[in-house]
């Protein structure tokens, strides 16, 4: 039996445990759950207790929650009435589901369940997609960022099995490439991209990876020496970073979903934001793809308010070389 699980090895037999169980009469025994699905008893337990008795529908009424009863050694698990209506969802609606579903089934790889059946997490999303007709099941298709499958095959490994990783990453606020050697703690998804977060022994700080920037990865076979955080965003500005006080245009209101922003005062002709500045180099490209649709209005120093000038003064002058 598997004695060490990753949460996204629990997760995976948790989609499979809980309608297993749930399609029992009279309930299972726990070691038969446990050795039917590979699950250690103890983190069974922890998980039947302190996840699954929490999951539901709002407003998390006992009516609305997922059951779950552990008595002699047996645990029975009853869906919420909620969960007993028809489901009635409109087209969009159930696109919507079937993308979160094959996302979750990207996530945790939980296509088989015990004895080598599909999952039910796989059959669900095989009834919806074609209930939704063939068209739906072909236009959706999850993909996050330009993350090479085989990267992130590797990174999952490393942080599974908790090993270094030396890295080939390019940096895209200093604009350079740089080798790191980091001990992995964590792969997420933000707004659209794959996340790697760890300890990096160049900078001997935590630091956050974006996948599609690691042009190289190696997994070493040096034990992780430092164990970080498990961040799940993409940028924490720090307080001590120089801001920027920025009018943009309406056009521009991708800047305030795609960055973390201070302060946001929307108007009905612009939209005026704070935002803090990790780096220079970084701002100037944001400020040139910005265009006539950003107005710098204040900037701490040391950053000067012609910005916008300096930069493209420097692209011309590599235009002209």
């Amino acid at each position: 039996m598997n004695a060490r699980l990753t949460a996204r090895d629990r997760l995976a037999r948790l989609l499979s445990v809980i309608p297993w169980v749930a399609e029992q009469p009279d309930g299972a025994l726990l070691d038969e759950v446990s050795s039917r699905f590979d699950y250690p008893r103890v983190l069974l337990l922890n998980d039947l207790q302190d996840v699954v008795f929490y999951v539901g529908v709002h407003p998390f009424t006992p009516d609305s929650l997922i059951e779950v009863e552990i008595s002699n050694q047996r645990v029975r698990i009853r869906y919420a009435d909620w969960f007993s209506r028809p489901l009635r969802l409109s087209a969009e609606e159930g696109a919507r589901l079937l993308t979160a579903g094959q996302s979750v089934l990207a996530l945790t790889d939980a296509t088989e369940g015990a004895d080598n059946e599909p999952s039910a997490l796989l059959r669900a999303l095989t009834k919806l997609g074609t209930a939704l007709g063939e068209g739906a099941r072909q236009a959706v298709d999850v993909r996050l960022g330009n993350a090479p499958d085989d990267t992130l095959a590797m990174l999952r490994e490393a942080v599974s099995e908790g090993f270094r990783l030396d890295l080939e990453y390019y940096t895209y606020g200093r604009d350079e490439l740089t080798e790191r050697s980091v001990d992995p703690a964590r792969i997420f998804s933000d707004k659209g991209n794959w996340y790697l977060s760890g300890w990096c022994h160049r900078a001997e700080g935590e630091r956050v990876f974006r996948v599609d920037r690691i042009r190289q990865a190696t997994l070493t076979t040096t034990p992780v020496s430092v164990e970080a955080t498990t961040a799940e965003t993409s940028f924490a500005p720090a307080g001590d970073l120089p801001r920027v006080l920025l009018r943009l245009d309406p056009s521009a209101r991708w800047v305030v979903e795609q960055y973390p922003v201070d302060d946001v005062v929307t108007s009905p002709d612009h939209i005026d934001v704070r935002i803090a500045v990790s780096t220079v180099p970084w701002f100037e490209r944001l400020l040139l793809g910005l265009g006539p649709d950003a107005e710098i209005l204040a900037a701490d120093e040391p950053l000067a308010a012609d910005l916008r000038s300096s930069a493209a003064q420097r692209v011309l002058a590599r235009y002209r070389q």
